[in-house]
Formats: C-alpha cells, structure tokens, sequence
C-alpha cells in the first residue's frame, strides 16, 4: 500500500521474553500455531465439552509460557534452561490429566466422592504453575492477590468478625478449584480461550494485512492539514484499531510507532505525543464492536448478548472520544501547531481505493452481530472473509508465511493472558466458596452509608488500586465479583453496574504511578514516563466522570421505555459538560487563554451539565453558553483574535 508513513516494528516492553532460534525456536512457533489452529477449529466446527476445551487451553498457555519467558528479566533470554522445560512439562501433564479424565470429572459428585492422589497432586501443581506463569506474563501484583485469597481459603477461621469462615481443608478446596469448573476451568478462562481468542486472532490477521497503515493513511488524509492534525489522527487512528485489537497496550505499540515520532515532528513534546496515543488507545478497550477480552467476560456475568453490550456503549463510547478529540484540539491551538505539510498528507481518494476493502470485514462483522450470529462464529467468518477481500490486492493477499505470523501472533498475545484469566477463576472459586464476594459487598455498602455517589466513588478507588497492579481485564474481573454486588442493591441495573466496573478498570493503562500504557507510549517517545500518565488522565477524564452517567442517566438505555429524545438529551449534556471541564483543564480556548474565575465557571457548569436533573443541565448549558458567546464577541470585536501563546519550536 502507498503511503507516507513509515512502517516501525512495535515497541516492545516484556524483557523476559525470549528470543530463540533455531530448532526451538521453530518448535514454539509451530506450537503456537498449532494452539490457534485447534481453537480455530472449534470455533467453525463446535467447542468441545466445557472441561476438556478449557484444560486443553491451558496444556497449551502454561507450558508455552516457561518456555517463552524466562523467570527474571534478561535472564536465559537465548536458551530455554532445564528447569523452564521441566515446568513445561509438568504444565502439560497436570492439564492434560484433566483432559483425559473430564469424563469421569463431569459424572463425579463434587465434594462428596474423595479426589484421587493424582488428582491432588496435579491439581496443586496446577495452582503453583498458574501463579508462576502469572507472574512472568503479568507481574507479582495479580500473584500476590490470588495467594491472599488462597490463603483466606485456608485461614479463615483465624479471622475475625464478618471476614472469618470456618476454613477450607486442601482436597477441598482442590476439589472446587481444580475438578469443577468453578475455579481454574471456569467461564472466565472459557471466554478467554474462545470468545477473546477469535477476535484477538481476527486482530492479528487485520495487523498483519496491513490495516494499521491504511487507518493512519486514512486518518492523516482526512484531518492531516488540521491544527495539531497528527494528534486527531491518532486519536482517529487509535478508536479504529483499538475497535479490532482490544487491547490498550497493544494498541499504544502499533499505531503510536508511527503517530507518536510524527507528533513530535509538528511541534508536540515527547509527553504530549505519548498522551495522547495513550488516551486515544485507552478508549480502544470501551469502543464497540470489539471491546477486549472484559466485555467478553461481561456478557457472561450478566447474561446479556454480547452485541446489546456493544450497542449499549456505542453512546459513551463516542462521549470519551469526543472529549478526546477537543481536549487535543485545545492543545493543539494553545501550542500553535499546524498540521502536515501537503507533500507529507497522504490523498484521500487513492487512500480509499488502495484500502477501503480493509474496512469491509468490520461491516461484515457488525452485520453478523446484529444478524445474531454467535460473536465468535461471526469472528471466524470474518477471518474467512478477510482472507477473501484482501486476495483481490496484491499489496495485502495473504501468503502461506503471512498467515502462519497471524496464526502466531495470535497465539503469542492469548497466552500473555490466559494465566492472568487462570488466576481470576482461582479468585472466583475462592469468593464462591467462601462468600467474600457477597462480605465485600456489605463492606461498601456499609462504608457508603447506602448512598449511591460514595459507593460508586468506592467501587472507582477499588478498581484503581486493583488496577495499579492488574492488566485492565483482570482488574475488571475482580471489581466486578467483589464490588458490582454491593451498587446492584443499590438500585443500579446489573449490566449498568457492570459497565462501570469496566469502565473504572481502564484506568490502570495510563494513571500512574503504574500505567502500561504511558509506560509503552514513552518508550517510543522517550520522553519521561510519569508525566507523560500524568498527562494522559487529563486527556482520558472521561473514563473516570462518564461511567457516572451509567447510574444516573438513561444513556445505556437498559430500559426499553427510554424514549430516543431523552438519551440524545443526555449526550448532548454529557458531550458539553465534558468540553467544558476540558476547556478548563487546558485553560485556553480558540487563541486566548482563560481566566481563573472562567476555569471555575466552567468546570461548575461541566458538573451541573452531568447531573441528571433538568434544572441543573439548563443553568451548566446556560453558563457554558454565556462563556461561548463573550468568548465569540470578543475575537469578531477583535477581527479574529490574536494568538498570544509562543509557538512550538
């Protein structure tokens, strides 16, 4: 594809992941494919029993994790040592046995028929492993949470008050944790391994064809000559790949390699680039139709079809990316930047006809979804369909190499998650088995005094802290079996609690102090890593004001009674109020800045525009309106205005 913009592999982070050659190198890429072609397989041709599909997920991500990375960073990174093969091997075995014995698991009468030897022996090895893998692809935060809940299974007769259980004796807990599917084997490793590995694998053949460039190309050609125009482009850019990939840091990998260098080209500072592919990336994991792994994982909790997610968040979705786009405006115009030179934009009309097919297979895919087509079929049809649109071009027709890097690729990013969703299913059969999910709740509950407002400002400094440690889907995940109990009792419909949770646990790519997602966009910046989290929640305030709207508004519509022009009322309302907070924020407006006092008004009226009564929208409106209109008069009184900011070098 013609373009010109220069194509930079991803940034990569994880420095414990291997680099081998050779023999093993090709037996880890050919088990890597081989991982995709079998999860592939049942996709188009029926999933196997619950059990044996998710054992046989995991026979496959646990070994594979030893033997791609090592224990400890820039360790062993050329060779696979004796003792990662000797973890591999006893990975494959302890899932295997599951496996070859599902049969005789499914028929079984947990809890009451005693666990063989083997089965506790294995089934030990099992958690051990899952913890290492866990914390080689993840980190030691989510390691040392499912230990704690471990150990609150067997302790909890030492504890006090309402937290303290009579405690869980070891082939009991095995027992729940390893031979039913309410721990290890539950529905959350089920989702990864079926529903997320279909649409991360449909994401990788999409990267591998070439629609990374041609979103960028696309993107550049539209809003390229704009003030600060590279900057929209990667917010452009970033919503339609993250809307396919899924993943926040993935999607600070690749599209930042190539919108952040041209950032900074216009006039950005390493920290402004990098913020603003953060918060445009963010957004990738809350945009429909693929919203990443949790929204998978959502769909179980609750029990709602996968596309009324989808259809339920296109609202807030559009909200974040708005207020995205004009806070990078403001800043845009506050820094006098212009956009690309004409020789760098690249054409619209020949973008669009060397890849307007690129975009045939997210059509395709929401056509299927609405048609009510399961969406991990709908996903295997798109690959099919992908490998059809793009033979029509040479410059993106799939070779056999190029599908076997997809099948790879595809498989590289599942097992980088598989243990972390391992782990969520040993914390889910803890609370199951225990009630501290339902004990947590009361916890809120109590602590908020029964008002909603505390107890989502609760539920949003538990998903943070969650999130300092966790990838985004895990702190999902845990929020959600602790924490949307308690706002459910409080009147919040189950699918808008849930979505707040979701919400909240985006937080963890790019407020600091740990924030993955700053920390990929300054690698590929170099700019300081803090401040560029820093800047990046000021661009991203939306993750952490709109998911109030979820509880105090119709702008979900849960309920079918909700008539349109009420939820076009609250967009509205929403939309403006988070561009008033965001004049604020940057305090600068057109080519003027803004007075104190002004800040304060804004940020008054960005507030009453969030509340849900009528009266308070009116006097926000009203008060954003009377700042727009003096801001107007003055720069026609003024023939236009003058800039009074020095320009970017």
């Amino acid at each position: 594809m013609t373009s010109n913009i220069k194509t930079e592999q991803p940034i990569i982070l994880e420095t414990n992941i291997r680099s081998l050659k050779g023999n093993t190198g090709y037996l880890i890429t050919g088990l890597m494919v081989i991982m995709s072609l079998i999860h592939l397989y049942q996709i188009g041709f029926g999933v196997f029993e619950a059990t044996l599909e998710r054992s046989l997920h995991l026979c496959f991500a646990i070994p594979l994790v030893f033997l791609g990375s090592s224990y400890a960073k820039n360790r062993s990174l050329k060779k696979i040592p004796w003792y990662d093969w000797t973890l591999a091997l006893l990975g494959v075995a302890a899932f295997a046995w599951v496996m070859f014995n599902h049969g005789r698991f499914m028929w079984r009468m947990p809890y009451l028929d005693e666990p063989l030897l083997l089965d506790l022996i294995f089934g030990v090895s099992a958690v051990i492993l899952v913890l290492e893998a866990t914390r080689r692809t993840v980190g030691m935060a989510l390691t040392l949470v499912t230990l704690t809940f471990i150990l609150y299974s067997f302790l909890g007769n030492y504890l006090p008050g309402i937290l303290g259980h009579e405690g869980v004796p070891l082939p009991l807990f095995i027992d729940h944790i390893y031979l039913t599917t309410e721990g290890l084997f539950s529905k959350i490793i089920g989702v990864i391994s079926i529903y997320t590995f279909i649409f991360i694998c449909f994401g990788a053949f999409m990267e591998i064809s070439g629609v990374g460039n041609f979103y960028i190309a696309f993107s550049n050609s539209i809003m390229g000559k704009y003030s600060g125009g590279v900057a929209k482009t990667a917010v452009f850019s970033s919503a339609l790949m993250g809307s396919i990939s899924g993943s926040s840091v993935a999607n600070t990998a690749t599209t930042g390699a190539f919108t952040i260098p041209l950032m900074k080209k216009t006039g950005f500072s390493a920290e402004e680039a990098g913020a603003v592919e953060v918060a445009a990336s963010t957004g990738g994991q809350i945009l429909p139709p693929i919203m990443g792994a949790g929204a998978f994982i959502m769909a179980e909790f609750t029990a709602t079809p996968y596309i009324q997610i989808v259809a339920v968040s296109i609202l807030p979705a559009l909200i974040y990316y708005i207020s995205v786009f004009t806070a990078v405006h403001i800043m845009a115009r506050k820094n006098g930047l212009r956009g690309l030179p004409e020789e760098d934009r690249p054409r619209l009309i020949p973008t669009l006809k060397e890849g307007f097919h690129l975009l045939l297979p997210l059509v395709v895919l929401v056509y299927l979804l609405v048609e009510g087509f399961t969406p991990y079929y709908a996903g295997f049809l798109c690959i099919i369909f992908l490998l059809i649109v793009t033979a029509f071009r040479s410059a993106t027709r799939f070779n056999i190499p190029m599908i076997l890097k997809s099948l790879e690729l595809a498989s590289a990013r599942i097992i980088r998650i598989s243990p972390a969703a391992a782990c969520a299913g040993i914390i889910l059969g803890v609370s199951t088995q225990t009630g501290v999910a339902l004990k947590i709740s009361s916890i809120i509950l109590s602590a908020s005094g029964g008002h909603l407002l505390l107890a989502i400002i609760l539920v949003g400094v538990i998903s943070y802290l969650l999130g300092m440690g966790l990838p985004a889907t895990s702190a999902y995940i845990i929020a959600a079996i602790l924490a949307s109990p308690a706002l459910v009792k409080l009147g919040v419909p189950m699918l808008a609690a849930h979505l707040i949770v979701f919400w909240f646990a985006q937080t963890s790519g790019f407020t600091p102090p740990v924030c993955l997602c700053a920390y990929t966009a300054a690698a590929i910046s170099g700019g300081d890593p803090m401040k560029t989290g820093i800047k990046s929640t000021k661009l991203a305030l939306g993750i952490l004001v709109i998911p109030f709207l979820f509880a105090y508004s119709p702008i979900i519509f849960t309920e079918h009674s909700v008539s349109p022009i009420t939820i076009a009322t609250v967009f509205v309302t929403a939309t403006a109020g988070m561009i008033a907070i965001n004049i604020a924020i940057e305090g600068f407006l057109h080519n003027d800045a803004v007075a104190s006092w002004e800040r304060s008004a804004l940020i008054l009226a960005g507030i009453m525009l969030y509340l849900p009564e009528q009266i308070s929208n009116l006097i926000g409106g009203l008060i954003l309106g009377a700042f727009l209109a003096k801001r107007f008069y003055r720069r026609d009184n003024k023939g236009g205005g003058k800039n009074n900011v020095q320009h970017s070098s």
